[in-house]
C-alpha cells in the first residue's frame, strides 16, 4: 500500500509543479546582463566604425576617450548612456561606460596593428 501511496503523492507533486511552472528546475534569469556578450558586441560595433577612420581621427578619438575614462566616478555600465565624447559623434550622442572601454580596446588594437611588416 505504501508504494502506491508514494506513487500518487509524487504524481500529484509533479502535476502541481507542471501547473506552477516548476517542473523543470529553471534558474531565474540573472538581472545583470552577460558581460562577455556585451563587451563582444560593443567591440565588434566599434571595430566596424574605427576601421573606416583615418589615423588622425583615431588619435583624436583615443585622446577624448582617455579623458572620459579618467574622469572621477567613471563606471563601465552596460547600457545606460551617461558619457559624451567630444569629437566622436557629430550629434553629441552619449555612450555607456562599457562601450567606451570597448572603444579604447579597439583603438589600441588598431594602433598596434601593422598591416605591412
Amino acid at each position: 500500500m505504501r508504494p502506491l501511496r508514494n506513487f500518487w503523492r509524487s504524481l500529484k507533486r509533479a502535476f502541481d509543479n507542471l501547473i506552477t511552472g516548476r517542473l523543470f528546475k529553471t534558474h531565474p534569469h540573472p538581472k545583470v546582463s552577460n558581460a562577455p556578450r556585451i563587451e563582444f558586441s560593443y567591440t565588434i560595433y566599434w571595430m566596424k566604425l574605427a576601421r573606416q577612420w583615418d589615423a588622425a581621427r583615431r588619435a583624436a578619438v583615443r585622446e577624448s576617450v582617455r579623458q572620459v575614462l579618467a574622469q572621477p566616478g567613471f563606471e563601465a555600465n552596460a547600457y545606460e548612456r551617461r558619457y559624451s565624447v567630444p569629437g566622436l559623434d557629430a550629434d553629441g550622442q552619449a555612450h555607456s561606460g562599457a562601450s567606451l572601454v570597448a572603444l579604447k580596446k579597439v583603438l589600441a588594437a588598431l594602433e598596434s596593428e601593422n598591416p605591412f611588416p
